[in-house]
């Protein structure tokens, strides 16, 4: 089923041809259904709202405003990045339709599911979440089954800000294991720059214990350009080695509604295994160059987004692996 995902994503970009020439009150029915959508999914959770905003007090004066979420970069808003859904507050419902398209292997065609749920007495510091999201680390040749397939459900809870420090907390469930989790992140000026290192711990009884480092070098270009550096590393119980990631970004949105970013990747593990090959490695294992072109389509809560690129992976012999990505995202909430 997932095969013929394409041709409604065609389906779609030519509705930008023709949208001068819709009926408006098609347009009106549609837009009626995303409200409805949303509302439906906000009423459905709205018991669980309650019962825990009672367990915690019972005020009724915690709701959160767009003053209230914080530190937002509104380049990360609009790609909606890895950064951006790690950091945001915003409440939202994303589906997510996908495809892979790859030379040296073959085509994956996914489908996910994240959200956000809004929590109207108690959002100020609790959100309910939904994740099915694979976060492979741009090294689209190998897959971490803990990430793949399996959704997490669970509460975030985010703390009052310490010394600038922002903190999220996460208990929840994959499939039949349970996880708590941690993040701490902070931001400093420097000159034009905007560091931001963040911390993730967490623990799960399955997969024992993980930690992660990231760190941001952002530099504003002007209103609609951003340059960042990002360096990354990561340690888990039940892998040999650490993996490590540094990546260059330059992020352009010329128009409100459309953007694109050029994106040059390096990724490691100082215990790297290949597949085929018993022997252990370390230094770079992959290095990955990425265009990405992401636009609303019709409607703001539309986006499709494609990304050609081209990745040059040890599993390979560092011959050339040429990816096409699609996807296309509808949302549902204020993100």
């Amino acid at each position: 089923m997932l095969r013929i995902f394409i041709l409604p994503l065609y389906l779609l970009l030519s509705s930008q041809v023709v949208a001068e020439t819709t009926d408006k009150s098609f347009e009106n029915y549609i837009d009626e259904k995303q409200k409805s959508i949303s509302n439906k999914v906000i009423n459905l959770f709205d018991g669980v709202d309650e019962s825990i905003n009672n367990f915690f007090g019972g005020s009724e004066d915690n709701y959160i405003n767009d003053k209230d979420i914080g530190y937002e970069n509104s380049i990360d808003k609009f790609f909606k990045n890895e950064k951006y859904i790690d950091e945001t507050q915003r409440s939202f419902i994303r589906i997510r339709f996908g495809s892979l398209l790859q030379s040296k292997t073959s085509t994956i065609y996914n489908y996910k599911i994240s959200a956000r749920i809004p929590l109207s007495r108690t959002k100020r510091s609790f959100q309910l979440f939904i994740d099915d999201i694979e976060k492979n680390y741009v090294n689209y040749t190998t897959y971490d089954d803990e990430t793949h397939n399996t959704p997490q459900v669970g509460i975030y809870y985010f703390a009052p800000k310490y010394h600038d420090i922002r903190s999220k907390y996460s208990i929840g469930v994959r499939g039949f294991s349970a996880f708590i989790r941690a993040r701490y992140s902070k931001i400093f000026k420097v000159g034009k720059w905007d560091i931001e290192p963040t911390q993730q711990f967490k623990y799960s009884t399955k997969y024992d214990f993980e930690e992660e480092s990231n760190i941001y070098f952002d530099r504003q270009l002007d209103n609609s350009s951003l340059f960042r550096t990002s360096l990354h590393r990561r340690t888990k119980s039940k892998q040999t080695g650490m993996d490590y990631r540094v990546a260059f970004t330059y992020y352009n949105t010329p128009q409100e509604k459309s953007g694109f970013s050029v994106t040059q990747y390096f990724w490691g593990n100082t215990k790297y295994t290949t597949l085929d090959k018993p022997k252990t490695f370390s230094g770079i294992s992959d290095y990955i160059t990425t265009f990405s072109w992401r636009q609303n389509i019709w409607r703001d809560w539309i986006a499709y987004e494609i990304q050609p690129g081209v990745s040059f992976h040890r599993q390979y012999d560092y011959k050339e692996n040429y990816m096409l990505r699609f996807n296309l995202d509808f949302y549902f909430g204020s993100i």
